[in-house]
Formats: structure tokens, C-alpha cells, sequence
């Protein structure tokens, strides 16, 4: 049998690599990065070729326990290279994870 990784206990089907942990008293930090293939465009629904650079988003997770745990997601902001599209760069969503606008992960949504 396999054994399970943090990804796999922590975000079972997402595509990130958790990258680290930091535990206080009262707020659990993960370090997190998208591990998806490129995006498509919001606007057209091109798939991206190019990266134009990445960020950092903070989301808040589901408590554990009695602690507060909070996401530190590093995402891609990518090229749409169809000339006739409006959008010239956007943002890409981690499934199960992330949405546009959102400072909550789609989990503590639900």
C-alpha cells in the first residue's frame, strides 16, 4: 500500500504541492503551490502558453479543531495570446481550492 502524502490527506484530489507548515498556538499556516497545468482564459477559453509571473493569495481554510487555518497559495498569472480576446493576462483557479474574488478556499465555502 502506498503511504499518503500531506497533499493527499490535506487536499485529497487538488493539484498543489504543500511546500511547508508553520503551527502556533492558535492559526496553522500551510505554504502551498499550484501544481495544475496552464490555465484557459476566462474570456476566450485559450488555453495559457506563458507565464506573465506569479503571486501569493491567502485563503482561509476549514478550522482544525480550534484553530484557524489559513492557505498561503502561490499562483500563476499567465499571457492570453489570443490577439482578438480583451483579457490580456488572467489569474489561474486551483480547482477545489480556489475561485476569483474568493478570500476563502471553495472548501469553507461549502
Amino acid at each position: 500500500m502506498a503511504s499518503k502524502t500531506v497533499e493527499d490527506v490535506l487536499f485529497p484530489g487538488i493539484e498543489v504541492r504543500v511546500e511547508g507548515v508553520s503551527d502556533s498556538s492558535d492559526v496553522l499556516v500551510m505554504e502551498a503551490v499550484s501544481t495544475a497545468s496552464p490555465g484557459r482564459c476566462p474570456n476566450c477559453r485559450k488555453q495559457a502558453r506563458r507565464v506573465h509571473s506569479t503571486y501569493q493569495r491567502t485563503l482561509a481554510e476549514r478550522p482544525l479543531g480550534s484553530r484557524r487555518v489559513v492557505v498561503r497559495l502561490r499562483v500563476r498569472r499567465y499571457f492570453c495570446d489570443r490577439g482578438s480576446c480583451s483579457r490580456a493576462t488572467f489569474v489561474e483557479q486551483v480547482p477545489g481550492l480556489s475561485a476569483r474574488y474568493r478570500l476563502s478556499s471553495t472548501g469553507l465555502a461549502g
